[in-house]
């Protein structure tokens, strides 16, 4: 069958043919119509996640959507998403181990659940799970122009947030973001903020400015100088979960600026978390997605223009990429 390999550590993968998954004990076969892209996919294939180095050649895609061929737990024909081992989820067919799968919804479409995955997880487990955010609470969302910060942005306000400042650096698909955002909750108070070219002291103002006084909860894919800026603007008792670095590995924070606050700094992965929670995160945000509560933006190429997405992806693209075996 066709898949992507990668064949060497750093490269792109190419589209070669492997050989059909054979489903073990307590395993689904599971006939891919879309793998998602993620930057996780990106970092594993460097060879230095923090996970392991997967053996070479690999199956690239951690996770897709697709119907089940046979199952332990689900009818034949049944639409889920699954989460994939090795061989990976870009690949015509797949076997998923149980407790991996999760039912799609009638009213939601493939590719809508294909893109509210692992962003989607990591975003509803960062502000429900670690940030416990409660109604009236104030949230930033940075990096809101990638996939998790759209979905970030969406999700504060279904759980009843008083203020969602999202920030990114694209004005323009901010502006898009704000706007698909206010039609779903239109009681909801979205305010986009400008991060290109601020220093953290100035962010930190403009964040307080915009929120009428500190905030309460940070959700933060990025951290480096922008996650500095959003610490200084949290209020007593405030949280910042932190799930990505995409802005900078590393920043030094001064001592006084955390203990003057009783501030908190969570970092959350998907992977440390079991997946049942996952399952149920997951369940959740197909509800409102398929209640037209939570949309996202996405592309959808072809399984031989894979190299041209995994380069898009690296690039950070500001929407969901897609790989599709449909048809």
């Amino acid at each position: 069958m066709k898949a992507a390999l990668l064949e060497e550590y750093g490269e792109v993968p190419i589209v070669s043919d492997v050989e059909e998954p054979r489903p073990g004990f307590d395993e689904s076969l599971v006939e891919v119509t879309y793998a998602a892209l993620n930057p996780v996919d990106l970092r594993i294939a460097t060879g230095t996640f923090y996970s392991g180095a997967r053996p070479l050649p690999y199956v690239v895609g951690a996770e897709g959507v697709g119907r089940v061929v046979e199952s332990p737990e689900f009818a034949p024909g049944t639409r889920v998403r699954f989460t994939a081992p090795v061989p990976g989820a870009m690949a015509m067919r797949v076997a998923a181990s149980k407790g991996r799968l999760v039912a799609i919804p009638e009213g939601l479409g493939d590719e809508a659940a294909a893109s509210l995955g692992i962003p989607g997880i990591a975003a509803y487990l960062s502000l429900v799970d670690a940030a416990g955010l409660r109604p009236g609470e104030s949230v930033v969302v940075l990096g809101a122009t990638g996939v998790s910060g759209q979905i970030a942005v969406q999700l504060a306000c279904i759980l009843g947030a008083g203020a969602v400042l999202a920030v990114g650096r694209n004005l323009e698909v901010l502006s898009a973001l704000v706007s698909t955002a206010r039609e779903a909750s239109p009681d909801c108070n979205i305010v986009p903020v400008g991060l290109a070219g601020k220093a953290p002291d100035e962010l930190a103002r403009e964040l307080e400015s915009a929120a009428g006084g500190a905030v309460d909860v940070v959700f933060d894919p990025l951290w480096g100088d922008p996650a500095l800026g959003a610490l200084a603007s949290l209020s007593t008792g405030g949280r910042l979960v932190n799930i990505g670095e995409s802005a900078a590995v590393s920043m030094d924070i001064p001592s006084s600026l955390l203990r003057s606050r009783n501030l908190r700094i969570i970092g959350h992965s998907n992977f440390a978390v079991a997946d049942a929670r996952q399952n149920e995160a997951l369940s959740a945000l197909f509800g409102y997605a398929a209640g037209d509560r939570i949309r996202v933006d996405h592309t959808v190429c072809s399984l031989d223009q894979v190299a041209t997405a995994w380069r898009k992806q690296a690039g950070s693209p500001g929407c969901k990429l897609l790989v599709s075996f449909a048809g």
